[in-house]
C-alpha cells in the first residue's frame, strides 16, 4: 500500500483499521470504492489516493501533464463543469479522480468508458430526478421495542438471550415461577417465553426460534424503512435499466417483492385499523354515552307509568314493587337507547362482525340513569386490542423480515452499481449536453479541430484551427504566432485549445464537431501578463519557461508574453522558445502583437496566422471571423478604431483621424 504516492504509515494504519486488512483496503482503492474510502480517510484524501493509485497503475503522475498553474486552472474549471452533471456524491468524487495524462493505455481505457457513458445516457434518457434520490444506505441502531419483552424461565436461558444481543432491542426478564411470569406479562402487550411457560396466558407465546427476524423483526426492517426513498428510487431505476437491456440485477425480483410488502400500507391495513380503533375508542364511547343520556332523559320525561289494581295491592304488601313495575314498563326505552348507543360506537369505529360484541360489556343492559360504562371492561378491551395488534403486527413483520434477512447484500450491491452508473451517466450527460465529439488520435505531433466551441462562453461562435500533422500538408507547421485585433478571440482560442487537449488526454470527448490530436506528455499554458515584470518576477517567469526545453513532447500555448520585458528582448525570447519547442518535436501557439519581430529572430520557419476583423458594420461594430486565417498578419484594433472614428466624426477632428489612419495603411 505504501507504494502508492501519498500513502504513509499513518494513512495506511487508518485504511487497515477501517477495512480490516491491507488486502481489502487495496481492493477498495483499486475498485474506486469512494464511499467506503471517504468513511475511512475523508473525501479529499480518498480522491487523492485513488488518483495516485491509478497513476501508479499506468506509470504516470496525475500532476505531470499540467505543467503550469494556468493549465491546472483550466483543468479544474473543466472538471467542475463535468461534476455539475453528477447526481450522487459518489459520481462527483469519481469525476474528481479523473486527470489528463500522456499514457496511451489510460487514455484508451477512458475513451472506451466515455463512449459507453454517452451510449448509456442516450438509451436511458433523462432520469436525473431518480438518480438524485440514490444515496448510500444508512444503517442505524434500531430503537428499543416498547410493549414486547422476553421472559426467560431459567438463568441459563436468560444468559443465552443476552449473549445473542436481544437485550439491545427488548426488555429481558427472568421468571422462574408462574406468578412471576403472569406479573411480567401483565405489563406488556406481547411476551416471548424462552422455555416452558407452565400455563397458557393471554399475550404470551413460546419462542419457536431464536433468530433476530423472529424475536425482533424491527431490527431487520428498520434498515429498509430508514432507506425507503433511496430503495424505491433504486427499484424504479433498476426496472428501467433492465427493460432497456442496459443492466441485469440478480435477486432483484425477490427484493422488490419484499419491499413492496413492507412499504405498501394495504398489507398492514388490519393492524392500522386496530390502531384507529384504539385511538378513537375513548372519544367514541364518551360521545355515544352523552348522546344516549340526553335521549334517555327526553324519552323518560315524555313517558308515564301506569299501575293497575293488582299492582297497587302488591305494592302495599311489598314496598319495592313500584321499582319493579317501573323497570318492566321502561325497559324497552332503555334497551332501545343502549342498543342505539352501541350501534353508534360500532359505526364510528367501523367495527366488523363480532367485534361489536365487545361493547355489550362496556355498555351493559340495565335500568340506570345516567348510563355509565364499565371501565374495567373498557381497559380489558383495550388490552386485548393491543395484544391482537401486536400479535398481528409481529406476525406480519416476521414474514417480511425473514424475506429481507438475506437481502442486505443485494440492496447494498444495487445501490453501489447505480452510483457507479451515475458516474457514467454524468460523463455521458456532460458529453451530450455540451455536444462533444470523441477526437481521433494521431501519431505525429499536432492538434486540429473543426467547429470548436469554448466551454465557458455562452453561445460561442464555432472556431476551426490546426497545428502540426492534424491538418493537411498545406498547414502542417508545428509552431505558429497568432495575431489579430483586441477582443477578437485570440485568448479564447488558446483556452479552447487547452480545453480540447485536457479532455482528449483524459480520454473524454471534446467540444468540436471534428478533432485530430496527438498524445502529448505535457501541456504548458501561459496566461497574459498584466504588465512589464520586475527583475525578480522576470527571473521567476524564465525559470518556468525553462521547462519547455525538455525533450518531452508537449503542447505550449502562450498569450502575449511580450509583456515580460522590453519589446525587443521579448521578441528574441519568444523566438528562442519557439525554436526549442520545434526542435524537440512539440507543438506551440503564441499570441503576440510582435509577430514580424519574432519571425525575424526565429531560426524556425514560423507560421503567422491572424484573427481578422473584416471591417465595421452599419453600427460601426467590428465584423469578426473568429477562426484564424492561415499565413495572414491581421490588422490591429487601433486601425479599425481609427476607421470608426473617421466614419463618426466631421470637420477638423475627422481630418486628424484620417491622417492617422493613412499612416497605418501606408505601412
Amino acid at each position: 500500500m505504501q507504494d502508492i504516492p501519498g500513502v504513509g504509515p499513518r494513512l495506511r494504519e487508518r485504511l487497515i483499521s477501517h477495512f480490516g486488512s491491507e488486502e481489502v483496503a487495496l481492493r477498495a482503492i483499486a475498485d474506486e470504492d469512494m464511499e467506503n474510502l471517504r468513511a475511512a480517510i475523508g473525501e479529499r484524501q480518498a480522491i487523492a489516493t485513488v488518483r495516485a493509485a491509478r497513476g501508479l497503475r499506468y506509470r504516470v503522475s496525475p500532476e505531470s501533464f499540467l505543467a503550469t498553474d494556468e493549465a491546472e486552472s483550466i483543468y479544474r474549471a473543466v472538471l467542475n463543469r463535468m461534476a455539475e452533471h453528477a447526481n450522487t456524491t459518489y459520481a462527483r468524487m469519481r469525476i474528481a479522480t479523473l486527470f489528463p495524462s500522456g499514457s496511451p493505455e489510460l487514455i484508451n481505457e477512458m475513451r472506451s468508458i466515455s463512449m459507453r457513458a454517452v451510449d448509456l445516457r442516450r438509451r436511458l434518457g433523462d432520469v436525473r430526478d431518480l438518480m438524485r434520490r440514490i444515496k448510500p444506505l444508512r444503517r442505524r441502531e434500531a430503537q428499543r421495542i416498547r410493549g414486547r419483552a422476553i421472559v426467560a424461565r431459567s438463568p441459563e436461558e436468560l444468559a443465552r438471550a443476552r449473549s445473542m444481543g436481544f437485550d439491545r432491542f427488548l426488555d429481558i426478564h427472568l421468571a422462574e415461577s408462574l406468578g412471576e411470569m403472569r406479573d411480567t406479562a401483565s405489563g406488556y402487550d406481547h411476551v416471548i417465553v424462552l422455555g416452558d411457560p407452565g400455563a397458557s396466558l393471554p399475550g404470551v407465546e413460546i419462542a419457536e426460534r431464536l433468530e433476530i427476524w423472529y424475536i425482533a423483526p424491527e431490527a431487520v426492517l428498520s434498515f429498509y424503512t430508514e432507506n425507503r426513498d433511496t430503495l424505491e428510487a433504486a427499484m424504479e431505476l433498476a426496472a428501467m435499466l433492465e427493460e432497456r437491456g442496459i443492466e441485469k440485477f440478480e435477486g432483484l425480483d425477490k427484493l422488490r417483492d419484499a419491499l413492496r410488502r413492507l412499504f405498501d400500507d394495504t398489507n398492514s391495513s388490519g393492524i392500522s385499523r386496530i390502531d384507529v380503533i384504539l385511538r378513537g375508542l375513548p372519544a367514541a364511547i364518551d360521545s355515544a354515552l352523552a348522546r344516549a343520556n340526553i335521549e334517555l332523559r327526553e324519552r323518560i320525561e315524555a313517558s308515564s307509568v301506569t299501575l293497575g289494581g293488582p299492582d297497587i295491592l302488591r305494592a302495599l304488601e311489598r314496598g319495592d314493587l313500584i321499582r319493579d313495575v317501573f323497570e318492566m314498563q321502561m325497559q324497552g326505552i332503555f334497551k332501545s337507547v343502549i342498543t342505539d348507543a352501541r350501534a353508534r360506537i360500532a359505526a364510528d369505529l367501523s367495527l366488523r362482525g363480532g367485534e361489536a360484541a365487545w361493547l355489550e360489556e362496556i355498555l351493559p343492559d340495565g335500568i340506570k340513569y345516567p348510563l355509565e360504562i364499565n371501565h374495567r371492561a373498557l381497559r380489558q378491551l383495550e388490552l386485548e386490542l393491543r395484544r391482537k395488534r401486536e400479535s398481528d403486527a409481529l406476525s406480519w413483520r416476521r414474514g417480511i423480515a425473514r424475506s429481507l434477512m438475506s437481502m442486505d447484500d443485494i440492496a447494498a450491491n444495487l445501490i453501489k452499481r447505480l452510483m457507479q452508473l451515475d458516474y457514467l451517466y454524468a460523463i455521458g450527460s456532460f458529453g451530450i449536453s455540451c455536444d462533444l465529439t470523441m477526437p481521433e488520435l494521431i501519431d505525429a505531433p499536432g492538434i486540429g479541430f473543426r467547429d470548436g466551441r469554448h466551454l465557458f462562453i455562452q453561445n460561442p461562435e464555432p472556431v476551426s484551427y490546426t497545428l502540426g500533422a492534424s491538418g493537411g500538408p498545406e498547414y502542417s507547421e508545428r509552431a505558429a504566432i497568432l495575431s489579430g485585433v483586441n477582443s477578437g478571440g485570440k485568448t479564447s482560442l488558446l483556452e479552447l485549445m487547452a480545453q480540447i487537449a485536457i479532455l482528449a488526454h483524459m480520454g473524454l470527448p471534446v467540444p468540436a464537431s471534428e478533432c485530430r490530436i496527438s498524445i502529448f506528455e505535457e501541456l504548458y499554458f501561459f496566461a497574459k501578463s498584466s504588465g512589464t515584470l520586475s527583475a525578480g518576477a522576470f527571473e521567476s517567469t524564465m525559470r518556468k519557461l525553462s521547462a519547455v526545453a525538455t525533450e518531452k513532447q508537449k503542447l505550449v500555448l502562450a498569450d502575449e508574453m511580450e509583456a515580460i520585458t522590453e519589446p525587443g528582448a521579448s521578441a528574441r525570447i519568444i523566438a528562442s522558445i519557439l525554436d526549442m519547442v520545434h526542435e524537440n518535436g512539440s507543438v506551440a501557439l503564441f499570441v503576440s502583437h510582435l509577430a514580424e519581430e519574432i519571425r525575424r529572430f526565429s531560426k524556425t520557419a514560423l507560421r503567422v496566422d491572424g484573427i481578422e476583423a473584416e471591417g465595421l458594420d452599419d453600427n460601426n461594430n467590428l465584423i469578426l471571423s473568429r477562426s484564424p486565417r492561415y499565413n495572414h498578419l491581421a490588422r490591429s484594433t487601433p486601425e479599425l478604431i481609427l476607421d470608426r472614428l473617421v466614419r463618426t466624426t466631421e470637420g477638423k477632428e475627422r481630418i486628424f483621424y484620417e491622417s492617422l489612419l493613412m499612416s497605418f495603411r501606408n505601412n
